[in-house]
This record gives C-alpha cells, structure tokens and sequence, in this order.
C-alpha cells in the first residue's frame, strides 16, 4: 500500500512539475517572443477609379508604454523606411496612457518623425482619448509630420480620395458626406464603423489587435467593442468594399500575445 502511494505522489508531483514547466514555456512565448516577431503582411488592390500605383506602410496600436517603447519603436520604423512607401497610415493608439507614460515621449515622437515619406495620415484611436491624450494628440502627431483626419478627407496621388474617421467610442463619427464616386479610402480605428457605411472602397482599421489572445476556432471570443465583426485581416462587404484590420504593434490590459503576431501591412493601390 504504501509502495502504491509512494508511486502515486511521485507520478503526481511529476506532472505538476511538468504542467508547471509548460505554463513557463507559454508565458515566456507570450511574453518575450511572439510580441517581437513582426510579420510584414502585402494588400494589394486594384480600381478603375485609380491612376498608376501607390504604396503605403499600414501600421496602428503601438501603445507605447505597455510592454513597447523606444527601442522597439526604432525596430518598427527601420522595418517600415525598408519599403520605401508613398505614404504612411497611422490608424490610432499612440500611446497606452499618455498621462502616466515615464518614458522619453520626445525620443520616441522623433523616431516617426525620421521616416521619409511624401504624406503622413493619421486617425484618433480610443485610447488617444481616453489615455489622456485626448487635448494633446494632434500636436504629438504634428511633431512626427502626421495630418490628423476628423472626419475630415484629403487627395492623394492617383485619384485616391483619403477619409479619415474619428474615433466611434467617444465621438458621433459621420463620414458618409465623404464617399464619392471614386475610390475612397477609408481609415477608422474601430473596424465595426463599416457596419453602418456604404460606398468606400477600402477601409483599414486597427483597435482589436486581432483578437491579441487569439485561440483559432474557439467562439464567444473576447473582443472590444467597435471591434466584434470585423477583427483581423481582410473582409469582403456585400457592397463591394473590402475591409482590412491590421492587428497592431503593440498591446493592451497585459504585454501578452498569442497567435496573433505584431503586423504592419504594406498596401499597394494600382489602376486596372
């Protein structure tokens, strides 16, 4: 009895043991690998509405401060001046919360503004409200060479017509004056802003961070609001418009991420 006891305990304290070595082993990916394994993902899209080609660097969520900072920030934009954009498209969060960042802001807002590019969009994310920034953001935008778009729109290259969308969290967003009859590129941090919106040929969006703790095949996943529908990569709408959600840089609530890497999106827009 007590030999079978004996086995029993040591067998158990084994797979404790074991339970305890892999729960180290997941954490440590989650915590110090796969938020710094960026992937590069390519959109390309195509309209008749459009002259010549046009490339952009897509990225969105640094919210620097949780688990993201300088360094990494320095990691992104070398990643990003290797593709030599046209543009870059910033589609919200900049920091997790400005008011208790302890970091260099300065240093970091320089490293954006270092990146050569002929036009610099960018759009309101919750968190540049609700993070304290809500007074300041436009002017930490500026420092880096960025136009902040309000439900405000702008011309690019091409005959493509640029709207960018406030934040639907925090303010009664209304682009829908804005679609023209030409292709209309949509930039909206909440990527559920689509559900009510037709006309726009291409709306990129962040805020979900595709899922950040994403676990394939499991229902009733946790997901922000304004993010429900539409949370990670490319959607077709039944009106025609496509609707691409980056996953973001950085993180939110905890520095974790799993299987759901840091992206930035390189989208090229051609003529037919």
């Amino acid at each position: 009895m007590r030999r079978r006891l004996k086995r029993f305990f040591r067998r158990l304290l084994l797979a404790v043991i074991g339970l305890c070595l892999i729960a180290g082993a997941v954490y440590g990916y989650m915590r110090y690998v796969e938020p710094n394994w960026l992937q590069v993902t390519h959109l390309e899209v195509t309209s008749p509405h459009v002259e010549g080609t046009f490339t952009a660097a897509v990225f969105a969520d640094t919210h620097i401060g949780m688990g993201k900072d300088l360094r990494e920030m320095r990691r992104l934009a070398e990643k990003i001046e290797a593709y030599h954009p046209d543009a870059l498209f910033f589609l919200g969060d900049l920091f997790d919360d400005y008011e208790d960042y302890e970091g260099d802001a300065d240093a970091v807002l320089d490293v954006f503004a270092s990146i050569d590019a002929s036009y610099k969009y960018a759009v309101r994310g919750n968190h540049d409200v609700g993070g304290g920034a809500q007074f300041v953001y436009e002017g930490l935008l500026e420092r880096c060479g960025f136009t902040l778009l309000e439900d405000e729109e702008a011309w690019l290259p091409g005959n493509i017509h640029l709207i960018g969308a406030n934040d639907m969290l925090y303010f009664k967003t209304d682009v829908s004056g804005l679609i023209t009859d030409g292709f209309d590129l949509l930039l909206a941090h909440e990527p559920d802003l689509a559900d009510g919106l037709t006309g726009a040929e291409l709306q990129l969006s962040g805020h979900t961070h595709g899922g950040q703790i994403y676990i394939p095949f499991l229902r009733g996943r946790i997901l922000p609001r304004g993010g429900k529908h539409y949370y990670r990569g490319r959607y077709e709408k039944s009106d025609g418009g496509i609707v691409y959600v980056n996953r973001g840089y950085g993180m939110s609530l905890a520095p974790l991420r799993l299987f759901s890497r840091p992206e930035l999106t390189i989208l090229t827009i051609r003529g037919e």
